[in-house]
């Protein structure tokens, strides 16, 4: 009975080894998409959040790793249990104040709804507590005597009372190697094959808020971004109309005012009406001021030109991955573009009406 019960104790912690493993790998898998909902929450910055969802997924891996060869098991039991016990008052929190159709606990691959995963947290809980014990098998990893009186290198598990284990025998040296190079590949896998791209563009940009390399593929490749045309502002219905086209983004020649918004955002809504406003007061040319936006749907841009009176300029869609890459997701972020180059960048606390009437004007 004993023994049935010990290799029941085995077979689930490797099976829940394996499933943090799987988690790990499906939410790298979809890394863009989970970066965005872990986003949506408003708790970190664009940048932050790259590096905290690698960090998360790294130590998914080396979890599941230490569950399945029972590397410092008291450690990563307890580890396990801890984060399961966040991950279930997370979801009950999406649960209650949400709506999400998946909770991203797999990534985009596989779609569960944040309840089923709540009940999926409880069971994977009470495997842990059947889990918890002494542990009675250890990962083996070197020399070893066998029956024959020879040394033998080896990798294995043995219980605690085989007659081919021998404390004097285990050599540390070779566990150390092994976690060395599981936390090496962990790393590769997390921050490597899927880097942060607000870091690396940071450290290749020549500007300080704005990838320019990103900047640069999204002019090179700009027959997909989406031209809002035909913008109508309907009095009586206080509402805009337009409809949808494919143009070129940025001409080669001229100057222009660039805005990178988000339509949710409310310090987007405040600071384009006020450059908005800076182009009436002066004169300014309607078309020298064009905005990359995103959003959900069209009445979320309706809503946007609606609420900012911006319905004259010229609003591109651009992809919300491509938009948070541009500008290391800090909305919003202003251009100053000249013969389609990027002159200067600016966020909303520096508009200056001074600097922006000279750059536009001086192109005239």
């Amino acid at each position: 009975m004993k023994k049935a019960f010990l290799i029941s104790q085995n077979n689930i912690r490797i099976l829940i080894g394996i499933l943090f493993i799987v988690s790990a790998v499906l939410k790298l898998l979809s890394i863009d998409n989970f970066q965005l909902y872990v986003l949506s929450f408003n708790v970190f910055g664009f940048a932050l959040t790259e590096i905290m969802v690698r960090l998360l997924i790294a130590v998914e891996m080396v979890l599941g790793v230490g569950l399945i060869m029972k590397l410092k098991y008291k450690w990563v039991w307890w580890g396990t249990t801890l984060m399961t016990v966040a991950f279930t008052l997370f979801l009950i929190y999406v649960v209650i104040f949400r709506n999400d159709e998946n909770c991203h606990c797999f990534g985009t691959l596989i779609d569960v709804k944040p309840l089923a995963s709540v009940f999926k947290n409880l069971l994977l809980l009470g495997a842990l507590v059947f889990c918890y014990g002494k542990c009675h098998r250890r990962c083996f990893l070197g020399w070893m005597t066998g029956e024959d009186g020879k040394q033998h290198f080896c990798c294995r598990f043995v219980e605690e009372n085989d007659a081919y284990w021998s404390e004097e025998n285990y050599s540390r040296i070779f566990k150390i190697i092994f976690c060395s190079v599981v936390g090496v590949l962990i790393f590769l896998a997390s921050f490597v094959l899927y880097p942060p791209n607000a870091l690396y563009s940071k450290m290749f940009s020549k500007d300080n808020l704005v990838a320019t390399d990103v900047y640069d593929m999204m002019v090179s490749d700009s027959l997909v971004r989406v031209h809002l045309v035909n913008r109508q502002y309907d009095e009586k219905r206080d509402t805009v109309t337009f409809e949808t086209d494919t143009a070129v983004f940025i001409p080669q020649q001229g100057r222009y005012v660039v805005a990178v918004v988000s339509a949710g955002c409310k310090y987007c809504k405040q600071s384009c009406e006020l450059v908005h406003d800076i182009f009436e007061h002066n004169d300014l040319p309607a078309e020298s001021f064009k905005m990359l936006i995103w959003g959900q749907n069209n009445q979320h841009y309706a809503r946007f030109m609606r609420l900012t009176k911006t319905w004259e300029h010229d609003f591109y869609c651009i992809n919300p991955l491509l938009a948070m890459d541009m500008v290391y997701g800090s909305f919003p972020t202003f251009m100053m573009i000249k013969d389609g180059k990027i002159e200067k960048s600016f966020d909303y606390q520096r508009i200056v009406e001074g600097d922006i009437v000279k750059f536009v004007k001086s192109g005239e």
